[in-house]
């Protein structure tokens, strides 16, 4: 007797690369769909659509809580060894995580020394330093205090979830780190918030020290900026968010490489300093 393989739901997954190819359960209607609206000659309204097959009909765009924004008129410039220096202009980044952060993090349970906020940034910072290598077109990255003595322009970003004001330097600011460290682009992220996203009921069960097992999302949100350190000029600017699901227990250390890795995809997908494959795949 054939045995039967469980294939799991792709719960809160919009990306439908990610669903093909971890095997997640799915019905594809693409070719109907098209079929439908290319057969008949006739004007169709979609009134009704669900939420998975409007992803893989739009496999690749952004979510509605997350916008990026290009500056008019902008040509990457081309640079051999290119370098970019992120800036942290959020003072105090937001974690947030319901359940157990030192278990998710593999972090020694009796150090106590480290509060949530801190253990979390600082984790996460290795893992955008981490990303920006391995996803931007860039020799090196780093994350280091700038001199904020510059004029700014300040600018509204909305998307679906909320609306954010940016600082972005005026035109022909030269952005200067600490330590005469020298970058040729410039990412600031403000207004951040990192963790767990979830109901209220599993909040309450959290703090009770009960597991819920009601599936939870980890969460990276930010405001960005980013600054060509050369022409000394706006490339982009927007808002964030990116999520994976958490199927265990807790976040293991593969949701918050996932949700670091996507941040850095979807801020720099319009730039053109994406890496590309011998095939010319990013």
């Amino acid at each position: 007797m054939a045995t039967k393989t469980k294939r799991i739901l792709p719960v809160d997954i919009q990306d439908f690369q990610k669903i093909r190819e971890r095997g997640f359960v799915y019905v594809d209607k693409t070719a109907r769909i098209y079929e439908r609206l290319t057969g008949s000659g006739k004007a169709f309204f979609l009134l009704a659509i669900t939420l998975l097959t409007a992803a893989m009909i739009t496999a690749g765009c952004g979510g509605s809580a997350t916008k990026v924004v290009m500056a008019p008129g902008y040509k990457k410039h081309f640079a051999i060894n290119a370098t970019i220096g992120v800036s942290i202009i959020d003072n105090a980044p937001q974690a947030i995580y319901y359940g157990d952060l030192k278990k998710s993090l593999g972090h020694p349970s009796n150090d106590t020394t480290v509060s949530a906020d801190t253990l979390v940034w600082r984790y996460f910072r290795e893992l955008l330093v981490k990303h920006l290598l391995g996803e931007v077109d860039v020799k090196e990255a780093f994350v280091a205090e700038t001199d904020r003595d510059y004029l700014v322009t300040k600018e509204a970003v909305a998307t679906v979830d909320e609306s954010v004001t940016l600082e972005i330097p005026d035109l022909g600011t030269k952005i200067k780190f600490d330590g005469d460290k020298d970058a040729s682009l410039v990412l600031f992220l403000d207004k951040i918030r990192i963790g767990t996203e979830t109901d209220p009921y599993y909040q309450e069960r959290a703090k009770q020290g009960f597991y819920a097992g009601i599936p939870r999302k980890l969460v990276f949100l930010a405001a960005f900026v980013l600054w060509d350190n050369r022409e000394l000029k706006i490339i982009s600017y927007g808002r964030v968010k990116t999520i994976t699901p958490i199927f265990r227990e807790e976040a293991t250390s593969e949701n918050w490489d996932e949700v670091a890795r996507d941040f850095v995809r979807a801020a720099f997908e319009k730039t053109g300093f994406r890496k590309r494959d011998d095939m010319g795949k990013m």
